[in-house]
């Protein structure tokens, strides 16, 4: 047992070996939080078998190589710090009721594979140059699963997120960040959230039940593509200037398919729509009549100078403003079909909420003047897909991954 003011600290090389049986358990005294152990530049660390509890950190790992395989860490502010270019691997850990499981910032390296992170409020957070590999684990009742904050050129891969506030957030992450092959299940809140101007690629994940599938805010344009969004509030939800690629998704059983808002113009092709209540939504601030009178493009891309953005598309938004949504070159469901088969080309379809049911509306701040809502053009539509739609070389099951 460790004293209030205890740590242990590390120049060298410290191996701590437990085993199923015979486990080696580190705690504060009369469940007093203590320091937890520090690993400084050029010390090595190997740590199995182990239960380290009730910790200022439990593991501080600055410029040195550490590996911690099946042990527990619980309890503590930060379960581990990396930081300085520190290498370091975690493989079969579980890491709860943490403030931070694990936090990754100043271009430390880290395989983080195999773990369970449960009830923490950030399972992973990232940052500053950090690039782990986060890789087949398991995140659950955390309140974020993982966060990546600024830069992560790096995949998110075949990950377990099951009952989280949020699964995933992405704040002001490039093109380079990948969020790919994963299992989301029941996320409370968001399974990802991307916003602050980011674009990552979010291609070839499952995502089933909770509120939003992916929501995409503040001036964030990810591509979206080979998903499988379904029984969700909102599978897509795209606000604020959004043009996002959203193609070869399967988009099922859900209140909304795709929600556009605040001048959002995104690609959407080749996606199908099946059983929705409203396959599409628009907002009452998707006008294209108020983005041609008032104009927000200015405004947008000063907003982004200043904050260094990493969304190359917003300098691709469009200057003409068509009153309406481009939905042409997808696959519509048999109730959709039927109806535009009845009512024709351009019509009110009862699965797509647009100018049609919110006609005009008037905007605080811009006095009286009244402005349409844009409108969706739904044909062309496709018979058969262009390309494969849905999931790559999976099923969409949990036992096809390796996550614990």
């Amino acid at each position: 047992n460790a004293g209030k003011d205890s740590a242990i600290i590390v120049f060298g090389k410290l191996e701590i070996t437990g085993t199923v049986k015979e486990r080696v358990i580190i705690k504060g005294r009369e469940n007093t939080q203590w320091k937890g152990i520090s690993f400084y530049s050029g010390s090595k660390g190997e740590i199995t078998g182990s239960d380290i509890l009730d910790a200022k950190t439990a593991l501080t790992i600055l410029a040195a190589d550490v590996s911690v395989g099946s042990s527990l860490i619980k309890g503590s502010k930060t379960g581990a710090y990396l930081a300085n270019e520190a290498i370091s691997e975690f493989n079969g850990v579980r890491f709860e009721s943490n403030q931070v499981g694990i936090a990754a910032e100043l271009k430390s390296r880290s395989q983080i594979t195999g773990c369970t992170f449960v009830q923490n409020k950030v399972g992973i957070g990232v940052a500053s140059g950090a690039l782990p590999q986060i890789i087949n684990n398991r995140f659950q009742e955390n309140e974020f699963g993982i966060q990546v904050r600024q830069r992560f050129p790096g995949v998110i891969q075949g990950n377990v997120l099951v009952k989280n506030d949020v699964g995933i957030r992405l704040y002001q992450n490039g093109p380079d960040t990948v969020v790919e092959k994963n299992l989301f299940l029941e996320n409370r809140q968001s399974a990802v959230v991307a916003e602050s101007f980011s674009s990552p690629k979010i291609m070839n994940n499952r995502i089933k039940g909770g509120r939003f599938g992916i929501f995409a805010s503040q001036f964030s344009s990810p591509v979206i593509r080979n998903n499988s969004l379904s029984r969700l509030e909102e599978a897509i939800h795209l606000n604020k200037k959004n043009v996002s690629v959203i193609r070869d998704n399967v988009l099922s059983r859900s209140d909304v398919g795709i929600f556009f808002d605040f001048s959002s113009y995104p690609v959407v092709k080749n996606n199908f729509f099946d059983r929705n209540s409203k396959h599409i939504k628009l907002g009452r601030f998707q006008s294209s009549h108020w983005e041609a009178s008032a104009g927000s493009k200015k405004y947008i891309m000063a907003n982004a100078s200043r904050i260094g953005s990493r969304n190359p598309r917003l300098a691709e938004s469009s200057d003409d403003f068509p009153e309406t949504i481009d939905a042409t070159g997808n696959l519509w469901d048999k109730k959709t079909l039927r109806e535009i088969d009845q009512k024709g080309p351009d019509a009110n379809i009862s699965t797509l909420f647009d100018g049609y049911d919110l006609n005009e509306v008037t905007y605080e701040g811009f006095g009286d003047k009244k402005y349409r809502i844009d409108r969706i053009r739904y044909v062309p539509m496709l018979s058969d897909p262009e390309e494969k739609i849905g999931l790559l070389d999976w099923n969409g099951e949990e036992d096809e991954l390796k996550a614990p």
